[in-house]
């Protein structure tokens, strides 16, 4: 019963906000014009500027702030895909921020209640009532176990999952009103856009993926000795609790403090950045929000990531073509950049295709040139965003969040060396991932693992030959025929029969009407008998009106 208060609440809410912000054209469709009735109501304001006055993309920003942490982070999520929207919503998009009050700690000690199957009294002997951090999905509290070791707790908020729960319905309820009546947002793909964030804000919502993402993470790294992972404590860990070991550190921008310990921006940046490079190139498994508050430096000079709860994967087929990507860009090659970018709109015109080599000649142009420390990382996003639009480029959301991911880290490499060149110093990476295509040992075993896929071929094929045979013996073969392209020919030859069925009838009748003429007939005409006259008239008309339909369809 509170569940369905909460969708009825939700819903009254999304529907009022959707008006105050002149979104009337999408409530006015059933069966939502059933459930909210119209209004006319004065123009609202915002800032001081009246709502009429905003752009379309500016009130959907709006609209998003104002719906809270669902809309906010389905925004958010939607903004990693430039292939789908256009580059003036996306920029509205990325200006939000989760900009949310604190859980009272009461409310905290519930959730850790409920949720652990010991009384957090019994696992930590001080628990800070001050979050360290608060965001729209969970809030983070230092404690300290028994034994005495620091750790961080990450707590999710009261009542969120089921918030979100509620939101989704309502989405996917709008999306097919959308579909159903706005053809022109439905270039968006919105209903695309909403399962991929229903998949992305589930797995966020369970803390044990987040353990999982950690672990995995601290696996990679276990043979580097640059690299410092925090300790996970799986007994305090559930779905809506995690603990991980405190890290206390300088933020990796927070030069003033690192140089205190020796070390310095330049190397930072080689090191610390390489390491990105690393768990993309040799991984293939990345922290998807690199920004300076999740990669500290430790007073030893190691080097830790944090929050885990974004990261993304990437396949051996989709990294081959990212790095064709960046060697292309590296060495000004517009051919093989158009080449590794075709791989995402196969189906291209050839006069797209030459104007999208055009658009990269002029890409290419606009940022080889540039000093690195003009370059700007967020304006080649856009560049690349407005192309991927523009031609449809189908790219997979994991490659869109490491482009997204490499332009922040660019941002901290610059901010640690003002002439740190991303381009130069990922392109050893980019060599080596190629190399090992031509690796001996991994050329051995793709021959070894296609020798395999073909010994179970030819061992089953005789088998399989049997079954068909039997089959075709016994008239239980189905073949499926497609044909594609083939309606003008059919429709032509469709034309060609009905005029030789109609020529055939009028030759009929003429010869008809003839061997009547020797046939005595009581009723004649001019010695002709009328069944003759009436017989040739009628072949006469037909052959008229054959000869008018030829002539007019410009066949004749």
């Amino acid at each position: 019963m509170a569940s369905k208060s909460l969708n009825i609440a939700r819903y009254e809410k999304v529907f009022a906000t959707l008006i105050k912000y002149g979104f009337e054209d999408i409530l006015s469709h059933p069966p939502l014009n059933k459930i909210f009735p119209q209004k006319n109501s004065l123009v609202p304001s915002r800032g001081g500027i009246k709502v009429s006055q905003y752009t379309r993309f500016e009130r959907i920003r709006l609209v998003c702030e104002e719906l809270g942490t669902t809309y906010i982070k389905f925004a958010q999520i939607a903004s990693n895909r430039p292939d789908l929207l256009p580059e003036d919503l996306i920029s509205e998009l990325e200006k939000l921020q989760d900009n949310v009050p604190t859980v009272p700690f009461e409310s905290i000690k519930e959730v850790l209640k409920n949720s652990l199957s010991r009384p957090i009294e019994e696992l930590v002997e001080y628990l800070d009532p001050n979050p360290l951090a608060s965001a729209s999905m969970a809030q983070v509290h230092r404690a300290r176990l028994i034994g005495g070791k620091e750790v961080v707790l990450k707590v999710q908020r009261p009542g969120i999952a089921d918030i979100i729960k509620a939101d989704i319905g309502i989405l996917k309820n709008i999306v097919s009103i959308i579909e159903a009546y706005f053809p022109d947002y439905k270039n968006y793909q919105p209903r695309e856009l909403v399962k991929m964030f229903e998949r992305s804000i589930n797995e966020e919502l369970n803390f044990r993926m987040e353990a999982k993402n950690l672990k995995h993470f601290q696996n990679n790294f276990k043979s580097n000795d640059l690299v410092y992972v925090p300790a996970l404590y799986e007994e305090i860990c559930t779905d809506k609790v995690l603990c991980m070991e405190y890290i206390d550190g300088y933020k990796i921008t927070d030069l003033a403090s690192i140089t205190e310990i020796g070390i310095t921006g330049e190397w930072l940046a080689l090191k610390g950045i390489g390491l990105y490079y690393e768990q993309i190139f040799d991984h293939s498994f990345f922290h998807a929000d690199p920004h300076p508050g999740n990669i500290l430096v430790l007073r030893n000079g190691k080097i830790a990531f944090i929050d885990f709860g974004m990261m993304g994967t990437v396949i051996e087929k989709d990294k081959m073509t990212f790095a064709s990507i960046l060697l292309a860009m590296y060495e000004g090659d517009v051919k093989d950049l158009k080449k590794a970018i075709l791989v995402f709109a196969p189906n291209l015109s050839e006069d797209l295709k030459r104007d999208l080599e055009y658009d990269l000649i002029y890409f290419i142009r606009n940022y080889t040139d540039v000093a690195i420390e003009n370059l700007d990382g967020n304006e080649i996003m856009k560049g690349l965003n407005s192309m991927f639009y523009d031609y449809k480029l189908r790219i997979p959301s994991n490659l869109l969040l490491l482009l997204k991911a490499l332009i922040i880290i660019e941002g901290v490499g610059l901010k640690l060396d003002p002439n740190y060149d991303i381009i130069k110093n990922i392109g050893p990476y980019v060599k080596k991932l190629f190399l090992t295509r031509f690796d001996p040992s991994k050329i051995q075993k793709d021959i070894l693992k296609g020798s395999a896929d073909m010994t179970d071929f030819l061992s089953n094929l005789p088998e399989d030959l049997k079954i068909i045979v039997n089959k075709i013996k016994n008239g239980k073969i189905h073949i499926e025929f497609e044909h594609k392209g083939l309606e003008p020919l059919y429709k032509t030859s469709q034309t060609i029969v009905n005029r030789l069925s109609f020529s055939l009838i009028i030759v009929a009748i003429i010869i008809a009407s003839a061997l009547l003429f020797k046939i005595d007939f009581p009723y004649k005409l001019f010695h002709i008998p009328i069944v003759s006259i009436v017989g040739l008239v009628i072949a006469l008309f037909l052959s008229f009106r054959l000869f008018y339909s030829i002539r007019k369809h410009g066949n004749f």
